[in-house]
């Protein structure tokens, strides 16, 4: 009776593992499928990561670091203080419907917001900003551009040999579409209030596509500084 009950518990662990391997493969299956028909067309991907905030602590305790998580809202209507109805995490993607820009500080893409294939339809909106560094989604398979793109660094000042020598390998630049480019123009400030002078300044641009742009200015200090036919007047930099 007890070799019948072990056959039997045998039995039921490799049919039970059986059954529930077909069910994984089957879903894994279904959500591929799903997945690839959201790429079939226009879609967006969740970029946003959270920012990381170290608060105050005391030498003994451990790092008191607090990060948000890696996800932006989904909205019931194309407008910040539209009620929110879930989040999408990064890495996530949605099928987008249409596109709402009619905001001055944000672009609206309603999606289908369905997290896998399993959950029903539903619509909901996702903002991506029209400025800033931070941006929420990457869009693909888009026939306009509809987002200006960024530029940033993370040093105050650009140590370079010469003018001839300057390169843009330490810039961060972002847009949603390819076909970007970057410019830049040198300037001189011949009596800087809080140095010695004269001090150089570099002003990058970049420019999509479509013609939208976004520019950064940073001190940039050269080993051999450039002739003055070179450089432009401090005073007209913002002109």
């Amino acid at each position: 009776m007890k070799k019948l009950l072990k056959f039997l518990i045998v039995i039921a662990v490799v049919f039970g593992g059986l059954y529930y391997g077909i069910v994984y493969i089957r879903n894994k299956n279904k959500q591929e499928a799903f997945n690839a028909e959201i790429k079939e067309g226009m879609y967006l991907e969740v970029i946003y990561e959270g920012k990381c905030v170290t608060k105050f602590q005391l030498s003994n305790q451990e790092d008191n670091k607090q990060c948000e998580e890696d996800s932006v809202p989904v909205r019931l209507s194309p407008t910040a203080n539209s009620k929110q109805i879930g989040t999408a995490k990064k890495g996530e993607i949605f099928k987008i419907e249409e596109v709402d820009e009619t905001d001055g500080y944000y672009v609206w893409f309603r999606i289908v917001f369905q997290h896998n294939y399993k959950e029903p339809y539903k619509a909901g909106y996702i903002a991506q900003p029209r400025r800033g560094e931070n941006k929420n989604v990457k869009i693909y398979n888009a026939s306009l551009d509809y987002s200006s793109p960024t530029i940033s660094f993370s040093e105050d000042e650009y140590h370079v040999d010469s003018i001839d020598a300057i390169n843009y390998d330490h810039l961060k630049v972002w847009d949603d579409q390819p076909g970007y480019t970057i410019t830049h123009e040198v300037y001189i400030e011949r009596k800087p209030t809080d140095r010695p002078g004269p001090q150089y300044w570099i002003k990058y641009t970049v420019t999509d596509k479509v013609g939208k742009t976004d520019s950064r200015i940073q001190r940039i200090i050269f080993t051999n500084p450039p002739s003055d036919n070179l450089v432009k007047d401090f005073e007209n930099m913002r002109k």
